[in-house]
């Protein structure tokens, strides 16, 4: 993970406000977020916005949270939620959990895989595949997740299907190019899929040749509307849902049943809550988001895991949803607020598995951050100078928040 991620808005308690909070006998302060939690940091180079595909490159800076894949496995039942601010590596691990669990070329993700290699003759496919294969290896190679927990990986690294939807353009001035957002959203996950059986040259029969013809269908429908004036994309609202099914469809028939991977699931909402719109036009904006959410979350039996990332806890299952299976990870003070269980009962020390491992996967600890400074000196030696001095900023800026039941 890139040092950038540490870039935290300063929204926990004080310092002062954290040394009176009431704890009890169960929770003592050394038994908080302990510094030896497992972790290995590598590299020198301190880079911003460091993609998690970026992070063997030579030298670049990072902190092993491989051990996210199976903290989601292990403490998300159906579908999970887990709300941060920006910049706590939501992305980041989210991309980890694509690659690691995904099935799929994931071709978008490994831009060095040459383009020669995708137009080849009639080995081109296998040579692809195998170059994926060899690439999400060496991503995950001497990782936390494949040192500690060999079984795990070898049942699960490249074993199923994965949607990865990002909702984070789902944006408009207007209703119409909201919609339009929206449709585009779901057809670039579609799309990936397409050209997948396209570049491995898949044999499709029966049923999923007819699935994957409804798909392209819908498809060549949107991309003939996209040019038509915003204000007449209002009259297929119904669009996203039935690109979403037929993908789900397509997905589940050739593949088997998915996880779905949702990021920045918050901006539909954010964005008809300020927006300029009409009354009438809010309303319908929400009942196409509701009828999504329940197509996606709750009225699908072609899922088999589930995860929302954003910024904001949307109350769902108070707008009718029908969302109203997800379980809430909630990474905030134990002593506010009454957070899952299975939180307060983490093992201590740091277990590496189940929730554990899911909420030390955001931000970084203070071993972590100094481990960090002391491998950075390399590059620049007046690190070691002044590292009293960053540590203590780092601490007055950002030390008070809570990681599940562990202080940061």
């Amino acid at each position: 993970m890139a040092i950038a991620s540490a870039v935290i808005p300063n929204t926990s308690v004080s310092s002062s406000t954290v040394a009176t909070l009431p704890r009890t006998p169960e929770r003592p302060i050394k038994a908080l977020r302990p510094s030896g939690s497992p972790t290995r940091v590598s590299g020198t180079k301190v880079i911003a916005d460091v993609n998690f595909t970026d992070v063997d490159s030579s030298g670049l800076c990072k902190v092993d949270k491989s051990l996210v894949c199976r903290g989601f496995w292990e403490a998300v039942g159906k579908v999970g939620r887990i709300c941060l601010p920006r910049r706590s590596g939501k992305t980041y691990n989210l991309t980890q959990m694509l690659l690691f669990f995904s099935s799929s070329l994931e071709l978008g993700r490994l831009e060095d895989i040459p383009a020669s290699t995708l137009s080849g003759g009639a080995s081109g496919s296998d040579d692809v595949a195998a170059l994926c294969r060899k690439r999400r290896e060496g991503l995950f190679e001497n990782s936390l997740l494949q040192t500690t927990n060999p079984e795990f990986y070898a049942k699960h690294f490249m074993k199923y299907p994965v949607l990865h939807i990002s909702l984070s353009e789902c944006k408009g001035e207007s209703f119409g190019t909201f919609i339009q957002a929206l449709c585009i959203a779901f057809a670039t996950a579609a799309q990936k899929w397409i050209k997948e059986v396209i570049v491995l040259r898949t044999t499709l029969s029966g049923v999923s040749l007819e699935l994957f013809e409804n798909l392209k269908s819908d498809i060549e429908q949107f991309r003939k509307l996209r040019f038509i004036p915003a204000s007449q994309m209002t009259e297929y609202t119904g669009l996203a849902r039935s690109l979403f099914r037929a993908l789900s469809e397509f997905v589940f028939e050739r593949y088997g049943r998915y996880i779905l991977l949702i990021d920045e699931y918050d901006i539909p909402f954010i964005t008809i809550h300020l927006a300029e719109w009409s009354t009438t036009e809010k309303k319908r904006g929400l009942a196409v988001i509701k009828a999504l959410f329940q197509n996606m979350l709750k009225d699908n039996d072609n899922l088999r895991k589930g995860l929302l990332f954003g910024v904001f806890e949307i109350p769902l299952t108070e707008m009718g949803s029908g969302a109203n299976n997800i379980k809430d990870i909630r990474l905030i003070s134990a002593e506010e607020s009454d957070i899952q269980g299975s939180i307060l009962k983490a093992a201590y020390p740091h277990s590496g598995c189940g929730m554990d491992a899911l909420t030390d996967a955001f931000w970084f600890n203070a071993h972590e951050v100094e481990q960090m400074l002391d491998n950075s000196t390399a590059l620049c030696t007046r690190v070691a100078v002044y590292k009293p001095f960053i540590l203590e900023t780092i601490k007055e800026w950002y030390n008070g928040y809570f990681i599940g039941r562990f202080r940061g």
